[in-house]
């Protein structure tokens, strides 16, 4: 059933706390913030950032997911995307036993491009196409490592750990956090067996993600600091790519200490980020976006993690993405943004964010969490119906 306005992640929130008999004290208590700010989340007056959701659901044990309510599964089922997660689950069954093929795997060249179309389709959110693909591509990736030998054998590792990272997109961005978990350790097997110091970091940074939907920012920072000193000397078949994933661990690292509320830090991982891009202009590698753009997209999503959302919109002035920038990274500006309009009282500003999401990033923006928290934020403040934000209510299933 497609949620009611009142059915935001603080009405879920206050539904879970009553369930755990609860009062708002003592959740507030529990997870370490005030009375005040948890009364004002439920009833719909504050946000609830990704940390203080992250504190609620330690402090009520469950999932980040059961508080925004995903997967959403309505949704899903009627874009036909829950039929395609079985397949996902079953091609995970498999990743180190040689398959009884009749017939060879086809080239590693071959497979490689296929894997390679996959990331680019990760990073511009068209993953309808991606996860049809990839329980195949996974089959024949294992099967490929299980028949070769030397360079196309460390290739069909490498093309493995792809198929495990657009995996692990997929379920983390439509709210299977299990599935994320099981594609996160398969890429942990097969990221050292590619013998590429990047996949290895990749990994790095895909953990620290998890722990932020936790609330372990200790770990997080922790996780990206070793993976940093480890790519320190190391040798690579692709070297540019290193810088790239070095500049997205400090880029990581800032947002994790922006949720964690320690701007300091935040500042200055930013700072070492943005020196980095300058020496190292767009390096697109490993299916991820880095270089000036992403870090100056990045100071505007610190902002908002920190709640200061008249600074993320003051930084975002000085954005501009490039035309065929990476839509998944583009459109996921436009909903921090969209996010930051809303709760400075900046309805119509915050709906035009929206629309651009929408444009450059449609399924990716459909199921995102903060996009139905903002459309549900803005349907209780309006003061007079609107047609548009309407239309864009039903469109994502409120």
């Amino acid at each position: 059933m497609s949620q009611s306005i009142e059915e935001h992640t603080g009405t879920r929130i206050a539904r879970i706390r009553k369930q755990r008999g609860l009062t708002q004290q003592g959740l507030a208590m529990r997870a370490h913030v005030s009375k005040s700010l948890l009364s004002k989340v439920e009833c719909g007056q504050k946000p609830a950032s990704p940390a203080f959701i992250a504190a609620c659901a330690r402090a009520l044990g469950v999932s980040t997911s059961d508080l925004l309510g995903q997967p959403y599964a309505e949704e899903l089922r009627r874009d036909r995307m829950d039929a395609l997660i079985q397949p996902i689950r079953e091609g995970l069954e498999n990743w180190d036993i040689a398959l009884d093929w009749e017939t060879a795997p086809r080239p590693i060249a071959l497979i490689r491009a296929d894997v390679q179309r996959a990331l680019e389709q990760r990073r511009q959110a068209e993953y309808t196409d991606m996860v049809r693909d990839l329980p195949g591509l996974i089959d024949e990736c294992v099967q490929a490592v299980h028949t070769s030998s030397g360079e196309d054998q460390r290739l069909a590792y490498e093309c493995l750990a792809g198929t495990f990272r657009c995996v692990f997109t997929m379920a983390w961005k439509f709210g299977y956090i299990d599935l994320a978990t099981v594609a996160l350790d398969r890429l942990a097997w097969a990221a050292p067996r590619a013998d590429e110091p990047g996949l290895a970091a990749m990994h790095a940074f895909l953990r620290a993600q998890t722990t932020m939907a936790s609330g372990r920012y200790d770990i997080g920072v922790r996780v990206v600091d070793r993976a940093l000193r480890d790519l320190e000397g190391q040798d690579a078949h692709r070297p540019a790519a290193i810088d790239a994933m070095r500049g997205m661990l400090h880029l990581r690292a800032a947002v994790i200490a922006g949720r964690a509320k320690d701007r300091d830090h935040a500042e200055a991982r930013l700072a070492e980020a943005r020196a980095l891009a300058r020496q190292t202009g767009e390096l697109p590698d490993y299916g991820v976006t880095w270089g000036p753009v992403n870090v100056a997209v990045h100071a505007v999503a610190m902002a908002s993690e920190m709640d200061e959302f008249g600074l993320a919109i003051e930084r975002a002035k000085d954005v501009r993405i490039p035309p065929d920038w990476t839509r998944s990274r583009a459109g996921h500006h436009w909903m921090d943004l969209g996010r930051a309009y809303a709760w400075e009282g900046r309805p119509e500003q915050s709906l035009n964010c929206l629309q651009r999401a929408r444009r450059i990033a449609p399924q990716q923006t459909r199921y995102h969490p903060t996009v139905r928290d903002t459309v549900l934020a803005l349907k209780r403040r309006e003061r007079s119906r609107s047609g548009s934000l309407a239309q864009y209510a039903e469109w994502v299933g409120i």
